[in-house]
């Protein structure tokens, strides 16, 4: 059984906004449609591909500025800007605590994408001025500055940086972030490596045969519970607790066995004071991967099917739209869980037409399904064995009241 008292005398940290540019949508309110039923097909999503890497290097440089650089410091801000509008959160209230606001970000293109925009468009500086100074000439900070990057973990290490400093620095507001914008240098390192997908990601399908790559710049407004209520703002759901692993098997590959995304799961599960069987929703790190995806089904069937005998967990994952956006992928993917959790139901595993084989405890949805649940995890896993997990709450008007 879960301990009721855990944390329950540190602050809490809450979502109170969130605003994305990702594959398929340009803005929140578009994410939150397309996530429940997309649109699009997967011709339409601006993810990268075999197909498309062999169309891009054929471009000219012109082309190739348009078409793969974008203004990191632009692209980044305008979603961070958007998080603050959902949230309610003006710039005024960030300068009346501003020693008590932090910014955490994960990124693994910053340097290389503003060195390469920079020199197409032909700027006098090679190198701009980092993400986090561009925010700060337009937001008062003062409090903790952190860049996360751990690859493709470094989404969900960033969020749980922002948990501890609500819950153990005296942070008011955390802005936490994920901005990556791809350029041409991740599209052929993920060519030669083998792992980049025929028609992009497609994850948990018998099909399966690498990764998508995409773009993403998402923020979360993560603020203390008693800071968020008092000023009247929207709470999406709670941050409960998050843990690390590293398995320290191979360079690229997961331990087959899972033993890094078991001991993250069950860490995260640990802080947050949640059993197994109150997991409802897995958003998995799912890359569309024959390693990835088949450790993690297995890591999350030993974790949590032996303990539901008659619950099922449901598990999706949404690269297939997304595409693996690299560092920002836990960030995108909590934004994500948050976003299903507030609205009760489970997000599908778009186009998943044939299922690997898996647990039959183990439901990887078609489709949307409304279903009422309190919890759910979020897995970001990267190369070199890092493994990260995320759990976040709902919470009812009850508690919002009181």
């Amino acid at each position: 059984m879960p301990n009721t008292n855990h944390n329950q005398n540190k602050a809490r940290a809450v979502v109170t906004g969130i605003g994305v540019q990702c594959a398929f949508a340009n803005n929140y309110e578009q994410f939150k449609k397309e996530l429940r039923h997309t649109t699009q097909t997967r011709q339409q999503l601006r993810v990268i591909s075999v197909e498309t890497l062999e169309r891009t290097t054929q471009m000219d440089h012109d082309k190739i500025r348009t078409k793969t650089l974008i203004d990191f410091n632009e692209y980044g801000l305008d979603s961070l800007k958007e998080a603050m509008k959902n949230s309610a959160l003006t710039v005024h209230d960030l300068a009346e605590i501003k020693h008590q606001v932090g910014l955490v970000y994960a990124t693994s293109t910053e340097d290389t994408n503003t060195f390469l925009y920079r020199t197409f468009s032909e700027e006098d500086s090679l190198f701009g001025e980092k993400f986090s100074q561009y925010v700060q000439r337009a937001i008062p900070i003062n409090g903790k500055i952190t860049v996360c990057d751990s690859s493709c973990s470094a989404g969900g290490i960033a969020a749980g940086t922002a948990l501890d400093l609500i819950k153990y620095n005296d942070h008011k507001v955390v802005l936490l972030g994920g901005v990556e914008t791809i350029t041409l240098m991740q599209h052929s390192g993920f060519s030669s490596l083998g792992a980049l997908g025929s028609i992009g990601s497609q994850p948990f399908s018998e099909n399966r045969d690498g990764v998508g790559l995409g773009n993403a710049s998402v923020f979360l407004i993560v603020e203390e519970y008693e800071y968020a209520v008092n000023r009247g703002a929207p709470i999406l759901g709670e941050l409960l607790g998050y843990g690390i692993s590293n398995d320290a098997y191979h360079i690229t590959a997961p331990h087959p066995e899972g033993l890094g995304a078991k001991l993250a799961m069950q860490r995260a599960m640990k802080e947050a004071g949640v059993a197994s069987e109150q997991i409802a929703y897995i958003n998995g790190h799912g890359t569309g991967t024959s390693t990835n995806d088949s450790m993690e089904l297995l890591a999350i069937e030993e974790t949590f099917v032996s303990a539901k005998s008659e619950s099922p967990v449901y598990v999706s994952s949404i690269k297939s739209l997304t595409g693996h956006t690299l560092s920002a992928a836990g960030v995108v993917e909590l934004a994500a869980t948050i976003t299903a959790l507030y609205e009760q139901y489970v997000i599908p595993n778009f186009e998943l037409q044939q299922p690997m084989e898996h647990s039959q405890n183990i439901v990887l949805p078609t489709e949307a399904i409304p279903m009422e649940y309190d919890y759910a995890l979020s897995n970001s896993f990267a190369f070199g064995g890092n493994c990260v997990s995320v759990v976040v709450k709902k919470l009812t008007e009850e508690v919002l009241q009181a």
